[in-house]
């Protein structure tokens, strides 16, 4: 089309702050009725929705800026001058801009001439915007503040939250199921870089529907809110949403994600590893804590007076902090060796297998994806109304380059998720067999724990944590979905494989702790 010294553009801008998405239709139609009025033909228009004037960072603004350079029509029509820009700086820049392409930018609310008293008119206009802009940023922060006493939702919400019909948190199920699944991941010692790969191959999504990385990962595990701690800037309020992880189990992922990796075994850095010198491996490196303070107990070495070298773990408290905690150190074959014997035989019993093929059964079918398939089907769900509303605006004749690229954007996510779905619910129907959940539970059973290997299997795949003392220790393992508890005496003076009471080959305690005393 041939542009005229008459040719003009309209922008119009609306911010989040007290304007819903009308405001942009009447901008429009405001400007258009002045541009009639001044003779002055319309020929395009540039917006942006829901972006402050107070940043340069607008989509619709920086590409009007572009186009005047080479578009060839004479005007910028806004509805007033802060929708153009509310910095004073800003706004000279770019008019400045404007100007060096032939382009004045036109009022259509505002009666400004070209003369000195007009020039000076716009001038208080644009600092009143300015002030108008710091003064509404005040005035949101003190409502935001206002709001966070009462535990509303102020700004983002994190994965596994949506926000309820009276303004607060509320439980977002399929989100919160994956955030209880991370945790639970992480918890077991599971490496986050196998978990981050299995979210992704699965086609799960952050709360902005990107990919996993470890970044996003470290944003979920540590984040509090999820203990049920309402949190905006120093407001904090215990119990002030509803809670989505136990705060055992999230500090125990505090705790296995500061113990120091090992870049020999892990170069991304994202799990703790185990401790490796020349004289072996230190299995229980990031599962094994001084009963006492609490600290990591750390693989150390030392020579005796025979000139005969030792390995021990060694409490990192005692050690830091000049003798404040007085554990003592144990022999590393001694625990490692005493572990693996305990949760083998809590673990792989002849009268507890059958019991636990029909819990990890149990477990297995109430777990075999469904959470997952919500997830999926509400993505799919979304993307689908996505879809329909962008049809009808293309009804309606809004059709553009970018309509047609977030069309076929649309398309090919539908198709994803489609095929996913499929996916997820093909795997529920290839479920194990419980003869095949006990050929695996007696492969276990079958094993030496005199061999390192087989320790490291056994410690790395059910223990998830150890808290030594210097007469027991206590242990967290896992059997399928359910955790278990059990304090075991043990004599740390004791240089040989360690001791406890055991019945018919089976620490007694352990069986009371699980609930196996029918068995017997």
């Amino acid at each position: 089309m041939k542009q005229h010294q008459s040719d003009a553009v309209i922008y119009a801008r609306y911010s989040s702050h007290a304007q819903r998405d009308v405001s942009i239709e009447q901008q429009i139609r405001a400007c258009r009725q002045f541009a009639e009025r001044q003779g002055i033909r319309i020929v395009h228009v540039y917006e942006d929705r829901a972006l402050t004037g107070t940043s340069d960072k607008r989509p619709g603004f920086q590409k009007m800026i572009q186009d005047a350079k080479t578009a060839g029509w004479s005007y910028v029509v806004v509805y007033t001058l802060d929708r153009f820009a509310r910095d004073r700086y800003d706004s000279a820049v770019y008019k400045r801009k404007l100007k060096t392409a032939g382009v004045r930018v036109l009022s259509a609310m505002e009666n400004i001439s070209d003369d000195p008293t007009g020039i000076l008119m716009e001038s208080v206009l644009e600092g009143l915007a300015e002030y108008y802009s710091k003064e509404l940023s005040r005035k949101v922060l003190r409502g935001h503040e206002d709001n966070a006493r009462k535990c509303m939702v102020n700004g983002k919400l994190p994965l596994g939250f949506c926000r309820g019909e009276d303004g607060r948190y509320a439980i977002c199920e399929p989100e919160a199921e994956l955030v209880r699944e991370i945790f639970r991941r992480v918890s077991s010692m599971e490496n986050l870089a196998d978990i981050i790969a299995d979210l992704n191959a699965r086609g799960m999504k952050t709360k902005t529907g990107g990919a996993w990385n470890r970044s996003s990962f470290n944003q979920i595990l540590s984040n509090e809110r999820y203990t049920g701690l309402y949190i905006y800037h120093d407001i904090r309020v215990p119990g002030g949403i509803p809670q989505i992880v136990s705060q055992e189990m999230f500090d125990e992922v505090q705790c296995i994600m500061h113990v120091k990796p090992n870049p020999r075994r892990d170069p991304t850095g994202t799990i703790p590893q185990r401790r490796r010198r020349d004289n072996g491996t230190y299995l229980l490196t990031g599962k094994l804590f001084c009963g006492e303070c609490r600290s990591p107990m750390i693989g150390v070495s030392g020579t005796s007076k025979t000139s005969e070298l030792h390995y021990y773990y060694a409490c990192k408290g005692r050690r830091d902090d000049h003798g404040s905690c007085h554990k003592k150190n144990v022999r590393r074959d001694t625990i490692e060796h005493f572990v693996t014997a305990a949760l083998k035989d809590a673990i792989f019993s002849e009268d507890v297998i059958p019991f636990l093929a029909d819990e990890v059964m149990a477990y297995q079918e109430a777990n075999s994806g469904c959470a997952e398939l919500d997830l999926l089907r509400s993505q799919y769900a979304d993307t689908n109304r996505a879809l329909n509303n962008l049809m009808s605006a293309i009804e309606a004749g809004i059709f553009s380059a970018t309509t047609q690229a977030r069309l076929l954007e649309l398309e090919e996510k539908k198709r994803d998720l489609s095929r996913l779905i499929t996916a997820a619910e093909s795997a529920q129907e290839h479920l194990l067999t419980r003869e095949e959940i006990i050929a695996a539970l007696e492969l276990y059973r079958a094993g030496d724990i005199a061999d390192k290997t087989y320790q490291g299997t056994i410690i790395d795949t059910f223990l998830i944590n150890a808290h030594m003392y210097d007469d027991r220790v206590r242990f967290v393992f896992t059997i399928g979905p359910d955790r278990h508890d059990i304090t075991l005496p043990f004599d740390i003076d004791t240089p040989s494989e360690g001791s406890y009471n055991v019945q018919n080959g089976r620490p007694l305690v352990v069986l009371k702790s699980i609930g196996f005393q029918d068995f017997f």
